[in-house]
């Protein structure tokens, strides 16, 4: 008998429900920060793990640590040890993600489940939680296991303080991390004896979130407020104690003080990121849609072929078009957990500029709306609509529907394209677009576009 251990792809999810059922089915994570995979025997699961990011409750919500939100193994498959390697792979994932703990929950019935959590190192707690599905309370118990130590990168920490010397006089400590993800690295610490947060970026091409806090400040751009930019790092206030901003939560999402202040943030970033001198330098989603790119989606999706070839066809006049509309700065990354709200509701702001660049105002209403609430979103595209008029004397209302057409297209070839090469799987996320492309959808609205 041979078991592997593969990471799902949207086969491998339907033998998973279909198994084990709809329930299971919706406990399997593949969003950003997620990690979930099966034991395979046969090309048949025999057991699956899932694990997302969560964020700690407040007082120390911006920390986050590594939840397994479900882990199954076929009766007839226990005790063989498919359990503790499933947790144990997802714990080598944790660690490399920065993670400081893991844990979970198991109902109290569960008792064989035991001896397997306390041979891998995991204390126990005795808990009750609420079965929103079922409507019961159930008895059980969290298990928790501290993955790194207190500074996992002390060679980290050593590069923030040699970046932060080279341009300040002021020292920098007493680091705490809170999250490491491909290269970048954030802690609390103390700037200068004031509580702080510190980013440290690994990779050049990351360095950009760098360039794009001053390119902000240079052009009266809200931002939250740094203390320090260097070659690598940014030391910025830490929002968690500040007297009048807090970070958004995903209630934020459905109220209209909010929406309005995000409009206000908005129409400020777009208009001013006009006239930035930068902008031709800068990150441009769609300009990952290239002749070679094409083909390797063919390569890798062939069931699109027809979809790809006409676009390789009419490929000149698809790249103008995507580069015809007037440029501002973009966020392209829109959800709760990037803004920030004064406590009385009457400003926000994005922060985590990493992916900030170039590219159409839709683009970035296109993210906004499709988070919001129905109402939460008629506030913001009106108040944005609104703030334009006043400045302007006139609408947006053609120069919308032109990028729009654009969008619907470029922005789903741009979603295939970083599924294709990020992951070697589609991502929830990009479901939708995959069916688009199967069922002719997209492909027609290219036709409209191009023909």
């Amino acid at each position: 008998m041979q078991i592997s251990y593969q990471e799902f792809d949207s086969n491998l999810l339907e033998k998973v429900a279909t198994k084990y059922g709809e329930v299971a089915k919706n406990h399997i994570h593949t969003e950003s920060g997620s990690f979930s995979f099966a034991a395979v025997c046969d090309d048949n699961p025999i057991g699956f793990i899932s694990t997302y990011t969560k964020s700690l409750d407040i007082p120390i919500n911006e920390e986050k640590d590594a939840y397994i939100d479900i882990v199954e193994v076929n009766e007839e498959y226990q005790r063989m040890g498919i359990a503790s390697e499933l947790v144990k792979r997802t714990e080598e994932w944790a660690k490399k993600a920065g993670l400081l703990q893991i844990r979970a929950w198991s109902s109290q019935d569960k008792v064989e489940a035991i001896p397997m959590w306390r041979s891998l190192g995991y204390g126990l707690c005795p808990a009750k939680i609420w079965l929103e599905w079922r409507k019961v309370t159930v008895d059980g118990y969290y298990v928790v296991k501290q993955l790194n130590p207190l500074n996992p990168y002390p060679n980290i920490t050593k590069c923030i303080k040699q970046d932060i010397m080279d341009i300040s006089s002021k020292s920098i400590q007493c680091f705490r991390l809170i999250s490491a993800k491909n290269g970048v690295y954030v802690y609390k610490c103390l700037y200068d004896g004031i509580p702080a947060v510190v980013k440290y970026f690994e990779k050049e091409d990351d360095k950009r979130e760098i360039l794009n806090y001053r390119i902000l400040a240079q052009h009266g751009i809200p931002t939250i407020k740094t203390f320090a930019l260097g070659n690598a790092t940014i030391v910025m206030e830490d929002i968690t104690i500040s007297e009048n901003w807090r970070l958004g939560i995903a209630e934020d999402l459905e109220d209209v003080d909010v929406a309005k202040s995000l409009a206000q943030w908005y129409f400020l970033f777009h208009e001013n990121g006009v006239a930035v001198s930068e902008l031709d330098t800068l990150y441009f989603e769609y300009d990952s849609i290239t002749e070679d790119n094409l083909k390797m989606l063919i390569l890798k999706f062939p069931e699109a072929t027809g979809l790809f070839q006409f676009l390789l066809t009419h490929y000149d006049k698809l790249r103008e078009l995507i580069y015809k509309p007037s440029f501002t700065l973009t966020y392209n990354d829109f959800y709760w957990s990037n803004f920030v709200v004064r406590k009385d509701k009457k400003a926000a702001m994005m922060f985590d500029y990493n992916l900030l660049g170039k590219g159409y105002r839709f683009s970035d209403f296109r993210n906004v709306c499709w988070d919001m609430s129905d109402e939460a979103k008629a506030v913001f595209v009106n108040v944005y609509n609104q703030f334009y008029f006043e400045k302007h004397g006139s609408n947006r209302m053609e120069a919308e529907k032109f990028e729009k057409r654009i969008d619907e297209v470029a922005g789903d070839l741009f979603q295939l394209v970083l599924a294709f090469t990020e992951k070697e799987y589609i991502l929830n996320w990009a479901e939708g677009v995959k069916k688009d492309a199967l069922n002719g959808d997209l492909l027609a609205k290219a036709q409209q576009l191009l023909l």
